[in-house]
């Protein structure tokens, strides 16, 4: 199972790059942390890689095929995808809202079966979220409506799995169990996870690769400690920081403490 992006670029308008010659691949089993500056086009590059937005130049290859090669249907049934978790306005409850995951196995007006649902509680249970079938979408919490928009791209038996943005807007426990999900299924199914992320730390604490996007065109791509440095972080956000590590419960950990603004150099703020 492979993930990877060829001379790849994109802007919403001409001479107004977010990102230029984008070349990267995953493997099975990989996490990637895309991280950026607001409106450096983090949401962007999922719906380009993804294939919702076309590139201006460049191509995605899902297992060594671009995108083109396959029809809709069944190219998601190799993706999933984790929007951001925002109020949900409609009244489904989680095991139909879940359900609509499995619309790429399903034929044209096919409902889902007896083995459909049995996926879906499969996965409501190993997420810790069995307790949630029968309520409705728009009466649970930010945390948990983000655990159903997980199991929805799940259900989908996917191989590669987008999220964007999934800790957010949520306490220090429910990003906790986030991120743990996000590396169990990296380290135990064997899924390439891209996420993106306004947490350095979080990148730091789980991705395998971060890709770096300067809000310029510009980007860094490899493995994390290689590209998430003091300099880095700097260049990209305009903030000093220190990288340390951390004794924490018996193990080594790292951590980014922002120490203050870089205020030696005019940091260029992306457009919106």
């Amino acid at each position: 199972m492979s993930l990877a992006i060829r001379d790849a670029s994109y802007g919403h308008r001409p001479g107004k790059p977010l990102f230029t010659g984008l070349d990267f691949a995953l493997s099975s089993g990989e996490i990637m942390a895309v991280l950026g500056p607001n409106g450096a086009g983090k949401t962007t590059l999922l719906n380009t890689i993804t294939g919702m937005m076309a590139w201006q130049r460049g191509e995605t290859l899902v297992h060594g095929k671009p995108l083109a090669a396959y029809g809709e249907r069944e190219l998601w049934r190799h993706i999933g995808y984790v929007p951001q978790a925002r109020t949900n306005a409609f009244a489904y409850s989680v095991l139909d809202m879940v359900l609509l995951g499995r619309s790429a196995h399903l034929g044209t007006f096919a409902r889902p079966g007896a083995e459909d649902i049995a996926i879906a509680r499969r996965v409501l249970a190993r997420l810790e979220i069995a307790h949630l079938e029968k309520a409705y979408c728009n009466a649970i919490s930010g945390g948990e409506l983000q655990l159903v928009f997980i199991a929805r791209a799940l259900v989908g038996e996917p191989s590669i799995l987008f999220l964007d943005e999934p800790e957010s807007h949520l306490d220090f426990k429910k990003q906790l169990i986030i991120l743990d999900i996000i590396e169990r299924l990296a380290r135990e199914d064997r899924l390439i996870c891209v996420m993106n992320t306004h947490f350095p730390n979080h990148a730091l604490r789980i991705a395998d690769q971060v890709l770096m996007l300067g809000g310029d065109g510009t980007h860094r791509f490899g493995p994390t400690t290689e590209v998430l440095t003091e300099d880095a972080i700097r260049a990209c956000f305009g903030v000093n920081a220190r990288i340390d590590t951390i004794d924490a419960e018996g193990r080594a950990m790292r951590a980014i403490y922002p120490v203050s603004l870089d205020r030696t150099h005019n940091h260029s703020q992306p457009e919106t």
